[in-house]
């Protein structure tokens, strides 16, 4: 796979990280029922164009993400409808045919001392921040079943007590950014695949570009 960059407009960051910190902080289901639940996964659709570079490399560029409110939500699971699908990607279709879908993005909830994560870098060191083997069936699954699935992120999200303060900074070779907000530290992971499920290929030669946190393509 040749370089490429993917790059998150102002609105899909916005939308992915409040959407991400909503589900993680916010309890959900009925408010009489005797327990509620937070710390829990969320999804939504990317919407965007393929393009070229002037150096020859290929750029995703996400313009919109969504968030699908119909998806059943867990603490270490999300599962999306096919009809919410369908009813965005022709909403898409009327009123924006110059965009078109691009992928997904997913959140990842961790908590101390409920996941037994420490640290984040303890976190970095297990590598949770990135697709998990379930992310990677429901790539493969997407593509199967037609979808011109190209682009993945995932948010991951975790919080202890005491924020420490972490340098905002790209991991795995510029793939991956990673911010603190407030007590939060929130890493961004993307993966691209030309057409086919390159497990292990799908992360590499890929370059995250969030120019509003500072993460440009130099």
């Amino acid at each position: 796979m040749s370089n490429c960059l993917v790059s998150i407009s102002d609105q899909a960051f916005f939308t992915i990280v409040t959407a991400a910190l909503e589900a993680y902080s916010v309890h959900h289901g009925d408010p009489n029922a005797e327990e509620e639940s937070k710390h829990l996964e969320t999804f939504g659709n990317l919407w965007g164009y393929r393009s070229t570079s002037g150096l020859g490399e290929e750029v995703f560029r996400v313009v919109m993400a969504d968030v699908s409110t119909a998806a059943h939500r867990g603490q270490g699971f999300v599962i999306d409808k096919q009809e919410s699908y369908d009813a965005k990607s022709d909403f898409v279709s009327v009123y924006y045919p110059e965009l078109a879908f691009l992928g997904d993005y997913h959140s990842h909830p961790y908590t101390t001392p409920g996941d037994g994560i420490k640290t984040e870098l303890d976190l970095e060191r297990q590598a949770l921040y990135q697709f998990s083997n379930a992310d990677f069936s429901s790539v493969k699954y997407q593509q199967e079943c037609g979808r011109d699935y190209r682009v993945g992120l995932v948010a991951t999200v975790f919080e202890r007590g005491e924020g420490v303060p972490r340098s905002s900074k790209h991991l795995d070779g510029g793939s991956c950014i990673r911010f603190q907000y407030q007590d939060m530290t929130i890493w961004i992971k993307a993966y691209v695949w030309a057409g086919v499920d390159y497990r292990r290929k799908s992360d590499k030669m890929v370059h995250l570009i969030c120019p509003n946190l500072g993460f440009n393509a130099s």
